[in-house]
């Protein structure tokens, strides 16, 4: 078994390093961030004195939140129609008042590893590419400045949606960071796959890996090849409700991959989308994830999908999910915004985690980027079973486990 992720190994980038890839609108805002967190700085320093506390240990670092204060001074256009108003002026004014000079601050740790991904890309830095560099809880803030939902006429989603389709429809929507991918079949496989038919259906029961085996599939297309994945209105989001259009636009589209984890309960739409990854003039590919008894009733519906081959996807076994579970780790620290480690992704009892570790083969995890293998069994079985409590200082000294640990997180690879 192998597992991959395009940030294993990686370093996460400096604040200048980003800086020298600015192209001159985007190094302006950029400056205008490394300023703002500056002063964020200062002020939670002053805050530190007794009875408030200490700082945030990532106060000294520049976040998310400084990039979205600089846009919001020097470049408010950028995030459309929906947020302009007077929120927006009086934030607007406020923040072009603190601009000051730029210094010199560390990148905050979970944002480091969104830009590791793009590092490894090397390209160019323009507005567009700061805006796609905001994680959500970020567009979630710069939302709450639609006049609409200061006045109360409309919620915090809804302001959120709006912004997102605004910012989506300009190609300034950043994907959340893909959890790292267990291969259980090679690439070639898959990509013979997505080639050739109309697509095909990943059969198997919960928790068998079926939706994660969909999102993980987009990076093996062709470049001239797109996937839309739960995506049926025609919208960059996820499904939101029913379309009132039985044959929405993704399905009219040339050269473009439809994948369905949760397929709609909409008849019609079934029986169009597998009659248009039949015709070969549409270059459509329709993929779907279902159990086994779900699959039987999608093919009395759409009696079409008997010609689609089935994939087989079992249940994971025990040796899997101890990989599986470590390799969540980017994907968890994107959502939380902070670093965990190792340990908290194996919340388990010891007995339960002393029955998995038995059945783990000691050469089960390789990252074939750095040609190492983890020996789980020993280093897991050490850390979190002999022991009551795993510091993160007993990880870094373990060899193997901390060669794992350092190339998910970026340490100690320059």
């Amino acid at each position: 078994m192998h597992v991959h992720h395009p940030a294993f190994g990686v370093p996460s980038p400096t604040v200048p390093e980003i800086r020298a890839r600015c192209e001159p609108d985007a190094r302006r805002l950029w400056d205008a961030a490394v300023s703002l967190a500056r002063w964020r700085t200062a002020q939670e320093e002053a805050l530190a004195a007794a009875p408030y506390g200490g700082p945030h240990p990532e106060a000294g670092a520049v976040e998310p939140g400084d990039l979205a204060r600089a846009i919001v001074a020097l470049r408010p256009e950028l995030l459309g129609s929906t947020v302009m108003g007077a929120p927006l002026d009086r934030a607007h004014a406020i923040w072009r008042q603190r601009i000051a000079e730029a210094s010199d601050l560390p990148l905050a740790y979970s944002w480091g590893r969104r830009w590791a991904i793009r590092e490894a890309a090397g390209a160019s830095v323009d507005p567009g590419v700061l805006l796609r560099s905001l994680p959500d809880p970020t567009l979630w803030a710069l939302s709450a400045l639609d006049p609409r939902y200061a006045e109360g006429l409309i919620t915090a989603r809804e302001a959120y949606c709006a912004l997102f389709d605004q910012l989506g429809a300009r190609g300034h929507v950043g994907l959340a960071v893909e959890p790292a991918w267990l291969e259980r079949e090679p690439d070639a496989v898959w990509r013979e796959r997505l080639v050739h038919g109309p697509g095909f259906a990943l059969v198997g029961e919960a928790c068998s890996g079926r939706r994660a085996q969909i999102r993980q599939l987009r990076r093996l297309l062709p470049p001239a090849r797109g996937m839309n994945v739960d995506n049926w209105h025609g919208g960059a989001g996820p499904i939101r409700g029913t379309a009132p259009d039985p044959t929405p636009s993704p399905l009219r589209s040339r050269r473009a991959s439809c994948a369905w984890t949760r397929v709609p309960n909409d008849p019609a739409l079934l029986r169009y989308a597998a009659e248009m990854a039949l015709d070969p003039d549409a270059a459509f590919q329709l993929i779907l994830a279902a159990t086994e008894a779900a699959w039987a009733r999608l093919c009395e519906v759409a009696p079409d999908l008997a010609r689609w081959p089935v994939v087989p996807m079992p249940p994971l076994t025990d040796d899997e999910l101890l990989p599986i579970w470590l390799c969540q780790r980017p994907y968890i620290e994107d959502v939380l915004g902070a670093r965990i480690d190792l340990r908290r992704l194996l919340p388990l009892p010891p007995e339960r985690l002393r029955r998995l570790l038995a059945a783990v083969d000691p050469h089960d995890l390789t990252i074939p980027e750095h040609g190492h293998a983890v020996r789980l069994r020993e280093a897991l079985g050490e850390l979190l079973c002999e022991r009551s409590r795993a510091t993160r200082r007993q990880i870094r000294e373990h060899p193997e486990l901390a060669a794992l640990d350092a190339a998910l997180s970026g340490d100690d690879s320059r």
